[in-house]
């Protein structure tokens, strides 16, 4: 064997810490561009990759039944077992970034499917076929890239700097998405803002559509190959894969038995499940105001991601300066004051209540940083995968709020969703602590 072979180049370390093996200041650096990067071309994406209005536009453009045209969105989180399955079959930290590459790969030719069978002329149901097809990838990929992303960030960016990495993922992010929000209101519609865009400009159906999906699939490809520049530190000895009980039964038994982290858990789901009142909040736009919710959900859309877009420079610039359980507090408190606000504040200023509501939405980022920081490192895959798993039942939520106010009427619901959220107000400021802390862990 030639010993003078040099070896595989590693990113440097420091000295060790909570944070175990800390990169170069440039390396922690180059992977908060890169996480941040990763949430701007997915929030860019956004209209083809959040499963739901296009789908069904499209759907009822073919003509569909109502059914067939929400079905895509049952079939995206029908999805929420894949990260609980890749993490138990891909432990190696030495693999998260080929994965991730991987998983982005297929998010974009599900795209590439899609955009084939309406450039193709394919009978309806073929397109259907492929927009079902689309919606289990991309519920099966994004959960992973999702899961991944949190291990990526955990591994590679200290915890002083974990603030400025969600803040400009989701400072800037939003922008991302009102930008690509709008482009798509513009091209499948042909106006915007009561603008009417020249006939020659024009993209008619199927390009209209094939171009949304189409720029979908790029932004997928282009983050593909933006994974590789991770710096991730690697353990020197990685996870092996264990037998499917140990994995993923005595992992999910490991997270009921951590009181911190079952609690954090039950959080999530909870302000998760108080945030879904908004479907209810776009309903009331005619009580509120005298209008048709169709007439102004494009001002309501703006509205919630300019919000969220001040609110997560400020929730990293948080978090940075105080600890992990404040951003829960602020984000909660916002959901409560949207809520508030619909109850109280009548006419156009109702419609603040988007802003404010769109902001507090950022609690889907803290609420998961807070069991990231209370893992060990070895176990955040796992862990991030079981917490989305768990949180597939907030899919309830929504029906559980439409039966109440079809009972009771909309301000019944509002008064629900209050009534939850204070509640796990109340959980999270008497039970979770300040600064959690993992178990200690060697991987």
């Amino acid at each position: 064997m030639d010993d003078s072979k040099p070896a595989p180049e590693r990113p440097p370390v420091t000295a060790l810490s909570r944070d175990e093996s800390l990169l170069e200041p440039r390396f922690q650096a180059q992977n908060v561009f890169v996480f941040a990067s990763l949430w701007s071309l997915t929030y860019l994406a956004a209209p083809a990759l959040y499963v739901g209005f296009v789908h069904a536009a499209l759907c009822k453009r073919l003509h569909t039944s109502d059914t067939i045209a929400n079905l895509s969105s049952t079939v995206f989180l029908a999805m929420a077992w894949c990260p609980v399955v890749i993490a138990w079959l891909i432990p190696q930290a030495r693999l998260l970034k080929r994965t991730m590459g991987i998983a982005y790969g297929f998010m974009a030719f599900a795209g590439v499917m899609v955009v084939a069978a309406l450039l193709v002329g394919a009978p309806p149901a073929v397109v259907v076929g492929a927009l079902l097809s689309h919606a289990a990838i991309v519920g099966c990929t994004n959960a992973v890239t999702f899961t991944f992303n949190w291990e990526a960030l955990d591994r590679g960016v200290p915890e002083s700097l974990r603030g400025k990495a969600l803040g400009l993922a989701f400072g800037w992010g939003p922008a991302f998405a009102v930008v690509g929000s709008l482009g798509a209101q513009l091209l499948l519609e042909g106006r915007l803002f009561g603008w009417q865009l020249p006939p020659r400009l024009a993209v008619p159906y199927p390009y209209s559509y094939a171009t949304l999906f189409g720029v979908g699939a790029v932004l997928m490809a282009l983050s593909a190959f933006l994974v590789r520049f991770y710096r991730i530190p690697l353990p020197q000895v990685d996870a092996k894969r264990e037998s499917f009980k140990t994995a993923v039964f005595g992992g999910l038994r490991s997270v009921l038995d951590n009181r911190v982290l079952l609690i954090a858990c039950a959080a999530y789901i909870l302000v998760y499940c108080g945030n879904m009142v908004q479907n209810n909040m776009t309903i009331f736009t005619k009580e509120a105001i005298g209008r048709s919710p169709e007439d102004l959900a494009g001002y309501e859309l703006a509205l919630r991601f300019s919000f969220k877009m001040l609110a997560g420079f400020l929730l990293g610039m948080a978090l940075t300066r105080t600890n992990a359980k404040v951003p829960l507090l602020i984000t909660i408190c916002l959901q409560i004051a949207g809520v508030l606000w619909v109850l109280f504040v009548p006419g156009y200023w109702f419609l603040l209540a988007f802003g404010i509501n769109g902001a507090g939405e950022l609690f889907g980022v803290y609420y998961v940083n807070y069991p990231v920081t209370c893992s060990p490192k070895s176990q955040v895959r796992r862990n991030i995968a079981f917490l989305m798993l768990f949180s597939s039942v907030v899919g309830l939520a929504p029906v559980f709020y439409g039966w109440i106010s079809d009972t009771w009427g909309l301000r019944a619901s509002f008064w629900a969703a209050l009534g939850l959220l204070t509640l796990t107000t109340a959980l999270v400021v008497a039970k979770l602590p300040s600064r959690p802390r993992p178990a200690a862990d060697s991987s």
